[in-house]
């Protein structure tokens, strides 16, 4: 109940999503390059975690069906009034589970479980249970995590973030990969992404105010800018693609 009332702490206030995302977004436009590789003939998905349905609901308008869990009440009854505002409502369905506690029905095509498994007590369940759901070995997940190895990490200024949003533990890239291997995964891909720049904008409230600010161009220039300090600092969250052996 404890953890419940935290996260539903965090989704209160929610804004109705007026439009979908587009794959050029600021805030998602390193998991959606992922998605538009790895989703080709996939014809349902998992969001776990899937908060108020920004993911969910972008699949659901490439032809998905998408189902999207989420441990918190108020972020699921916001992911349905946006679904139906969207008129995606047909294509979605929203549950309030405690993932890893507990699991949707079904097998599916796709699995999306970003920025997760630094939030559960028991990331080796949740993973056995990502597992459990994929349908096949066609079938793909696409993970996302924080660093061990972000530079604003290293340097001590993220942990009092990390215990406001709940993260309870960080992944380099060994112990990510060796996490999905020891429970029946081969890696596809892993990649290193969101230097100390972007990582700056969503983890300090004085900097984040400039996402809103981030298109087009302007977006582009300032993602390339963030790659680099990924080659010179490293980087602050990592991606890995995952199917069964």
């Amino acid at each position: 109940m404890i953890k419940k009332n935290f996260y539903n702490k965090l989704h209160g206030g929610i804004k109705l999503q007026k439009r979908l995302i587009k794959k050029s977004n600021f805030t998602y436009r390193n998991l959606l390059r992922l998605v538009t590789k790895y989703t080709k003939g996939s014809k349902n998905a998992l969001d776990i975690g899937c908060g108020t349905g920004t993911i969910s609901l972008y699949l659901a308008n490439k032809k998905m069906y998408v189902v999207g869990v989420d441990i918190s009440i108020n972020a699921i009854s916001q992911a349905k009034k946006n679904a139906k505002f969207l008129q995606l409502d047909s294509k979605t369905k929203f549950y309030q589970l405690d993932f890893p506690k507990k699991i949707p029905g079904g097998k599916f095509d796709l699995i999306i479980c970003s920025e997760v498994l630094e939030h559960l007590d028991n990331d080796q369940v949740a993973v056995q249970q990502i597992h459990k759901l994929l349908k096949n070995r066609d079938s793909r997940a696409i993970i996302s995590v924080p660093s061990l190895n972000a530079p604003l990490y290293k340097m001590g200024f993220l942990r009092d973030f990390d215990k406001r949003v709940g993260h309870l533990r960080r992944y380099s890239p060994n112990s990510l990969a060796e996490l999905f291997r020891k429970h029946g995964f081969r890696v596809l891909n892993s990649e290193k992404t969101e230097g100390i720049l972007r990582n700056l904008l969503f983890t300090n409230g004085i900097f984040g105010v400039f996402v809103k600010f981030l298109r087009g161009p302007l977006a582009d220039g300032f993602t390339f800018l963030d790659k680099l300090t990924i080659k010179l600092f490293g980087e602050s969250q990592l991606f890995i693609v995952v199917a069964k052996k």
